[in-house]
């Protein structure tokens, strides 16, 4: 497992998709590989694609899961279909999604995903493609970044912050727009603080638009009884993934239809206590 980063749930995500000996697997989000590797050491007969949208992050695991099982592909899940198609592979039988931002990313300063680290204000996944968040804020209206931290971040106090945020004509830095929320917020900041940058993190990498085409499609590329684990970190993704498994005509909850880390695990782990472990099955 990579230092500094505790894959969640993982004996649960093991024991749940990998029971059946499926012949392909898909970790649609390998990050660290912190999961990919405990799948492939449970499935030595099996495949596993492992789809990572971070190059540098891909990089590393191209170097880890050489000679193994464990096929790397530096592309966002979006492109499961795409390359299994291209690859003329079976359908999964197995797929995993882990929806939160790593601790390697999110300790880095100069990726600018934290409010606690000095850094340039990026937010990027994937630093070749689209514009950093300082770029994507000032070309934003006050209206537009007010609806988008009340929608990502579901935070109430959105019109004041963004008017903060356009008020500071800088705003190249995390530091930038951690004070332009502090400036506006009484009592501690610590949430709200959260709320934005996660809201602007979602907003930068398009993170929902990338999740609803991913819950429109996985039906193409997954095979009947395929088990399906979506790690989920904030209520708007869950919720929307929770919908799909209720309402697909493609897939069902499983039983039970979702798992909270243990209270141990949330004790070592911080990232596992917003963690839920949403479960679906193909039809």
């Amino acid at each position: 497992m990579e230092p500094g980063h505790l894959s969640i749930m993982p004996d649960e995500i093991v024991e749940y998709l990998c029971s059946s000996s499926p012949e392909l697997v898909v970790d649609g989000t390998s990050g660290g590989g912190g999961h990919t590797s405990l799948i492939s050491h449970a499935l030595p007969q099996g495949r596993i694609l492992a789809f990572e949208r971070d190059p540098a992050a891909a990089e590393d695991l191209y170097v880890r899961f050489k000679g193994t099982n464990v096929t790397v592909i530096n592309a966002s899940y979006t492109k499961i279909p795409e390359i299994i198609n291209t690859k003329s592979l079976p359908k999964a039988e197995g797929a995993l999604f882990d929806l939160g931002l790593s601790s390697i990313q999110l300790d880095t300063p100069e990726r600018g995903f934290s409010h606690r680290t000095s850094g340039p204000l990026d937010m990027r996944y994937d630093r070749s493609q689209g514009k950093p968040a300082s770029e994507v804020l000032r070309a934003m209206t006050e209206k537009q970044i007010a609806d988008a931290i009340f929608r990502y971040g579901e935070e109430g106090r959105s019109r004041v912050i963004a008017r903060a945020i356009k008020q500071n004509r800088k705003l190249l830095t995390t530091d930038d727009l951690a004070e332009a929320v502090r400036s506006v917020v009484k009592g501690n900041p610590v949430k709200p603080l959260a709320r934005v940058f996660q809201a602007i993190r979602i907003l930068v990498n398009r993170e929902l638009e990338h999740l609803e085409t991913l819950l429109a499609e996985m039906h193409h590329w997954t095979e009947s009884g395929c088990r399906v684990a979506i790690l989920t970190f904030h209520s708007l993704e869950d919720r929307m993934i929770k919908l799909h498994f209720r309402d697909s005509d493609h897939f069902q909850q499983f039983d039970p239809p979702w798992l909270l880390p243990a209270t141990a695990e949330k004790r070592k782990n911080s990232r596992a206590r917003s963690a839920r472990l949403r479960l679906g099955v193909r039809l």
